[in-house]
């Protein structure tokens, strides 16, 4: 940046200066140049002094005995000479003995008093400084229209990218699974595409590379010609084996049939895909069960075996044995090893202690292969059980597949293996295929307590409806009173069951049965307990793992309390009166981590956005107490919850685009407020909003349910959708996705006679009606109900709507409303359009359906529009108010007294019908809560029950621990008394060996004491005279 100072003559920093005093004229420089080379080139040229006498000499100027400066240096020296304050009175420079910024010329005024004043000579010098400062400024204002030229190009710019960006923004969709059916949400929350869950079907892509994306599993369908609409991507999961991944899509049937053709097979990404199409299930429901085969009787039996008693030495625990020998392999056999116990209230003579028995050994096994097995050397092979045992697999096969044929001729088709092999426990299987699970059932039914010789059967036909879900341990504990009870009230558990299985961590549910009816039923039962119930509010604390709040509300209510992090949802499940004890809790818990600081430390590039807009616009939307800036280390503290929070975080994002060009508010007023704006928040229409009504326009949506959200402009006559960014912007995640579901239900209420929900109580499916008597037959993926989606009833399959209606009960449900509705007087009447019951109390005859919105009159029952209805009324019937035509006015006293009878006994049967609803609504209310009551009294009885089977449980477990407890302490006493013995045997041999050395001592003693007396002997007879005898 130039230097304003510099360019007056005024700057007095010099070189310090923080500004640039390099000034480069653009036109004419070099015409200056060659000049000003001209008159520094004659080193005798005389310079104009002051009025004081002295030469003056200017900054840089060279004098006669300096070397002569360089072209380029005249040319800066020159171009730094002031420019003059106005054309008519310019001189070369203020004077010594001048004021800052004062000129004096007296010589040019004729004036001057100074004998030979020098300066008169220099007037083609100081024409020629008036014409550089001329260009200098001409220069000058050239370069200001520039740069306003680009700022305006800038604006220009950032308008069109505004439009842009706008344009995007309107053009944004987003796609949402509600109750089960595919939405699809354009500006201003309006649903431009709706697939019901009636309509819909599951494919299954396989053996997609593992760093696949979601955008390009899109792309396959897409580049098919399926509209983005109609499909959602539900979620992308590792496939069991392979190391591959496999996406879940929803998507209509009949697009689903035909892209199946066409991708199953397909090489991607040098992967063959493989592709699965199955009926649709709602994400977050009981998932189906893997495929089985359905229509297959498993049919199994134990092969004959041997028994054998084996006994081992004291020394030796027969019950650690059982434990080393139990379900080990013998002779190819899988064996059962127990400790061998003698028979209650019988004597067997032969009978050891120490002993094991082992079970389910082959025939053909030798007794030299059960002591090798056993480690013991007493082994006896105990009798057979009865007589009749076949051990021919493949007689028993034959023999069972005649049966069959005999029992139920040509339902087989086929049973395999012929010679099966037993399996190392024993047991031989084989399958048996019917053409369906009907016949399989009935053939299981038949085959029940069959037996071959002393050959009995075990049987396993799979349920042809099998879903499974997994939930938490602590989930299940808080509801485990509504699951027992849920569980009890099954009255067919044949046809449906409901099994639970606990594994630790997480419980396992299994739905399974053979009537699809009654399983939907339960199954929308299970998925509502599942569901649990939304509590409003979200705190992101909450969300973290190992939250000592979360715990908390399970021990001190009994409820269990889940966060969904990705939903951002609270949910809460477990008795009823646990659960508002635990809202009460979770409220209180919002409240006060809604009043806890949030703090965020600034980039540095965002602090001016801050100052200018963001602090602003907060402070105002949640109070000046809320909001803290600490400006010098860029640290804001707000507090206000999860919103709070959102706004800042929204705020930085929008700090971090860069510097924005947005169109001054000034002269308008909020459409909301019909106030001055206050932090502007700018639509793609043209009008702004304050940033807070803006969020509470929002806000308050989620209750007033008018759909589409449009701008409010022009006195509401803008009409232009709201972006969906401008309202992701504003909300929350939480209250987002609550929103997008009021938008939907506000869609489906306001199209009554397009979409109908499931006759299923609990069930949210909704599907799309057809034309009359069309009796085309949807079935429920949730329940599995068919349903007609002409005439909304059960269906009734060989008959028209019409023909079903004027039968049977719907028939005589129709002539009691009928009946009904005469005795109303009129004044109860079926809306033409969706046949909903319309009352008409008092008001002229435009009267409009509340379900369907129909614009009907009264006295014709027709249907017309808003703008011509009135018009019909007073043409047709002559009147808007009287249901007879004006006639003369001779008639129209008599008229009116008729009409005020008549209105008085309505008047009185109105009184007496709302006297007879206030007598039903008591009978209602007495009703449910005589229901309530046996319900509290069957749930306390079912947990009496439930609290003696605890304790029963219990005291059987205790008698278990007791028992095994003595059966350890007798394995400890017979133990002992084996390693006491042991010791016994142990120091008997060492007094054995200690005695057997010592008599080895003493015999060796009394060897050598042998040995040496015999030496001594010898040596006595060796040193002994020799006998002689000498004869005289």
């Amino acid at each position: 940046m130039s230097c304003r100072l510099y360019a007056q003559g005024h700057c007095r920093y010099g070189t310090a200066c923080w500004f640039s005093h390099d000034i480069q004229p653009q036109n004419g420089a070099s015409a200056r140049a060659q000049r000003n080379e001209g008159t520094e080139s004659n080193p005798n040229m005389n310079h104009p002094p002051n009025h004081n006498g002295r030469r003056r000499q200017r900054k840089g100027q060279q004098t006669s005995h300096q070397p002569r400066a360089s072209g380029s240096q005249v040319k800066h020296t020159i171009s730094q000479m002031p420019a003059p304050e106005n054309s008519g009175n310019a001189s070369a420079g203020p004077s010594r003995s001048s004021k800052a910024g004062e000129v004096r010329q007296p010589w040019k005024a004729g004036t001057c008093t100074r004998p030979n004043c020098r300066v008169q000579q220099l007037g083609d010098y100081q024409e020629h400084v008036h014409a550089d400062a001329h260009l200098e400024r001409i220069e000058m204002e050239a370069k200001s229209a520039a740069q306003a030229h680009a700022t305006e190009l800038a604006k220009e710019a950032a308008k069109e990218a505004a439009k842009e960006a706008a344009k995007e923004a309107a053009a944004k969709t987003v796609q949402s699974v509600v109750l089960g059916s595919i939405v699809t949400f354009s500006a201003g929350l309006e649903l431009s595409h709706l697939v019901t869950g009636f309509e819909c079907c599951t494919l299954r892509i396989g053996n997609l590379p593992r760093n696949v994306q979601e955008d390009e599993i899109s792309a396959l369908f897409t580049e098919r010609g399926l509209d983005r609409g109609r499909f959602h991507l539900v979620s992308v999961k590792p496939m069991t084996s392979g190391g591959k991944l496999s996406a879940e899509i929803i998507t209509d049937a009949e697009s689903g049939q035909a892209i199946s053709l066409d991708l199953g097979g397909l090489e991607f990404r040098d992967e063959v895909l493989t592709l699965e199409v199955s009926s649709y299930n709602s994400p977050g429901s009981m998932s189906a069960a893997v495929e089985r085969d359905v229509d297959v009787l498993t049919i199994s039996w134990r092969v004959p075996s041997v028994r054998y008693v084996v006994v081992y030495p004291a020394d030796v625990a027969a019950a650690g044995k059982v434990r080393q020998l139990d379900r080990k392999v013998c002779s190819g056999r899988q064996v059962k090893a127990e400790i061998n116990t003698m028979p209650p209230g019988r004597f067997v003579p032969s009978f050891q202690e120490n002993s094991i028995r082992i079970n389910f050994l082959p025939m053909t096994v030798t007794d030299e292969e059960v002591r090798a097995f056993s480690g013991s050397e007493s082994v006896r092979r105990l009798p057979a059980k009865g007589r009749g045992f076949i051990d021919d697999v493949g007689y028993i096969a034959t023999t069972l597949r005649d049966d069959i044929e005999h029992i139920s001729p040509g339902m087989l088709r086929s049973l395999e293996p012929l010679v099966p092999v037993p399996r190392a426990d024993g047991v031989a299987l084989v399958r048996a295929r019917f053409a369906s699970w009907d016949d399989a059932h009935a053939v299981h039914t038949k085959l029940l307590n069959h037996r071959i010789g002393n050959v009995s059967f075990w049987f396993r036909l799979p349920d042809p409806t099998q879903y499974t879900v997994t939930i938490s341990s602590e989930q299940f504990r808080a509801q485990k009173s509504l699951w027992d009870g849920l569980v009890e009230g099954i009255k067919d558990k044949r046809s449906c069951m409901l099994h639970i299985h606990e594994q630790g961590p997480s419980v396992r549910m299994r739905l399974s049965g053979s009537k699809k009816e009654a399983i939907g039923a339960l199954k929308v039962r299970v998925e509502s307990l599942i569901a649990g119930e939304k509590v409003d509010g979200w705190h992101r604390t909450l969300g973290f793992s190992g939250n000592g709040f979360v715990r908390s509300v399970f021990i001190d209510t009994g409820a269990f309390l889940r966060a969904d992090w990705r939903r951002q949802v609270l949910k809460v499940y477990g008795q009823p009166r646990a659960v508002d004890q635990a809202r009460e809790l979770i409220k209180a818990e919002l409240e006060r981590l809604s009043s806890m600081e949030y703090t965020r430390v600034l980039a540095r590039h965002s602090v001016r956005f801050f100052v200018q807009r963001g602090i602003p616009e907060l402070k105002e939307t949640f109070g000046e107490d809320n909001v803290k800036f600490v400006i010098s280390a860029g640290r804001i503290t707000i507090s206000g919850g999860e919103e709070a929070r959102h706004a800042l975080e929204r705020l930085i994002q929008d700090s971090l685009k860069g510097p924005q060009i947005l169109p001054d508010p000034s002269g308008q007023s909020c459409p909301i407020c019909y106030d001055d704006i206050s932090s502007p928040l700018h639509l793609g229409c043209g009008h702004a909003y304050c940033a807070a009504c803006m969020r509470h326009f929002l806000t308050s949506a989620l209750d007033s349910g008018q759909f589409p959200l449009t701008c409010m402009g022009n006195e509401s006559q803008c009409k232009v959708p709201i972006p969906i960014p401008t309202i992701q912007q504003f909300l929350p995640l939480a209250s987002f996705n609550r929103l997008l579901e009021v938008a939907f239900n506000t869609h489906i209420s306001q199209n009554p006679l397009e979409f109908k929900y499931c006759k299923t109580p609990d069930c949210n499916q909704i599907y799309r009606a057809t034309a009359a008597n069309s009796a085309t037959v949807g079935q429920c993926p949730s329940c599995f109900s068919n349903i007609c989606t002409s005439c909304h009833e059960d269906v009734h399959n060989g008959m028209s709507c019409d023909d079903f209606k004027r039968t049977g009960r719907l028939a005589e449900e129709e002539r009691q409303m009928e009946a009904w509705i005469a005795t109303q007087g009129g004044r109860v009447k079926k809306c033409p359009s969706c046949q909903a019951l319309i009352e008409k109390i008092d008001g002229c005859n435009h009267m409009t359906c509340s379900l369907c919105h129909s614009h009907i009159c009264w006295r014709c029952m027709g249907i017309f529009t808003a703008d011509t209805i009135y018009k019909h009324m007073r043409d047709a019937h002559g009147t808007i108010h009287d249901d007879d035509p004006v006639e003369e006015h001779a008639n129209v006293l008599p008229r009116m007294q008729h009409w005020l009878l008549q209105r008085d006994e309505a008047l009185a049967e109105a009184a007496e019908w709302q006297l007879e609803e206030e007598r039903f609504e008591r009978r209602n209310q007495e009703a449910r809560a005589a229901a309530r009551r046996n319900e509290i009294a069957r749930l306390q009885e079912v947990a009496r029950l439930q609290e003696v089977a605890r304790l029963q449980e219990v005291a059987r477990l205790q008698e278990v621990a007791r028992l095994q407890e003595v059966a350890r302490l007798q394995e400890v006493a017979e133990r002992q008394m084996v390693d006491a013995a042991r010791e016994r045997r142990g120091r008997q041999n060492l007094h054995n060996y200690d005695e057997l050395i010592r008599r080895g001592r003493l015999e060796a003693d009394r060897r050598l004491e042998r040995e040496r007396h015999l030496e001594r002997e010898r040596r006595e007879r060796e040193e002994r005279p020799g006998w002689s005898c000498t004869i005289m």
